[in-house]
């Protein structure tokens, strides 16, 4: 005879990540799933052991996974949510939000943000109370250095070093808002990329730095800052000069930077040396807590 009785369904179950998920959540990733990814210097999987990192399991299996691991001590990204097409993709969502935004408010975090880099993702953002604050516009440098731009005689401009990085975090987080600061790590990850680091030093001070990339020959201005007791001096035009120079040297002749919208210091430091937008725009939602 057989049995009508059908077994219930099991529920889905949201965990924390952990480092023994290792290899089950690179597969996950790597299958045809719906998947946002931030644009990070650090991967999705290099950020297990931090919280809040969700999976929702069901049956011994992922179905779902978001990482929204802080930056700081007041700010978060979403850097990862991926689901099963087959899954309701705004319940599912909702659900793992829902448990991450607790975790962030017991750590007293007060802000998440996400880049838009998808319309679905956009259109998940929206209807969970994100706001569309600003966007990252992206600049391409036409490829004539300026005739001359002065330099403080007492600001040497030389290689940054591994040991200079801890000063430099110290420099980011003073430089920038909370939700714009790169974690030391961030930045190490950074430095370690193949491109040209520098360093704007007084007195035996850091006062400012640039970190870029490389590949064939493109290259990418990836981080600026100045100290904010420095800034206007031509620290920043100082740096971007001497970067620019010296891709030029290398034969990079393609060069790009990305820029908040609302950033008129940042967007007219660049016009100065031709730098022209391209068109490419990514949308900054953000989530007060």
């Amino acid at each position: 005879m057989l049995n009508d009785k059908t077994s219930p369904k099991k529920p889905m179950i949201i965990t924390e990540a952990k480092p023994e998920h290792y290899n089950q959540i690179a597969s996950f990733l790597n299958e045809n799933n719906q998947i946002h990814r931030h644009l990070d210097w650090l991967g999705t999987l290099d950020w297990l052991g931090y919280q809040p990192y969700l999976l929702m399991i069901k049956d011994k299996k992922i179905n779902a996974v978001l990482c929204a691991t802080p930056e700081n001590d007041k700010s978060a990204w979403v850097r990862t949510f991926a689901a099963k097409k087959n899954l309701p993709i705004e319940e599912t969502w909702q659900k793992l939000l829902d448990k991450a935004i607790s975790k962030l408010e017991e750590n007293g975090i007060n802000q998440l943000a996400a880049l838009a880099l998808h319309s679905w993702f956009e259109g998940l953002l929206s209807i969970s109370g994100f706001k569309h604050r600003q966007n990252i516009v992206v600049l391409e440098w036409g490829g004539k250095l300026p005739s001359e731009v002065p330099i403080n005689p007492d600001i040497e401009i030389r290689p940054m070093n591994l040991a200079d990085l801890p000063e430099v975090h110290t420099l980011d987080k003073i430089a920038f808002q909370p939700l714009w600061q790169n974690s030391l790590a961030g930045l190490t990850k950074a430095y370690e990329q193949p491109g040209i680091s520098t360093v704007a030093v007084c007195q035996g001070t850091i006062i400012g730095y640039q970190i870029s990339t490389t590949m064939t020959i493109y290259g990418h201005l990836s981080r600026l800052a100045v100290n904010p007791e420095y800034q206007r001096s031509g620290i920043a035009s100082a740096l971007v000069y001497d970067l620019l120079r010296q891709f030029v040297q290398q034969g990079f002749w393609q060069v790009t930077v990305n820029t908040q919208s609302d950033n008129s210091a940042s967007l007219k430091l660049y016009d100065t040396f031709g730098f022209e937008k391209t068109g490419e725009e990514i949308p900054v939602y953000k989530l007060d807590l």
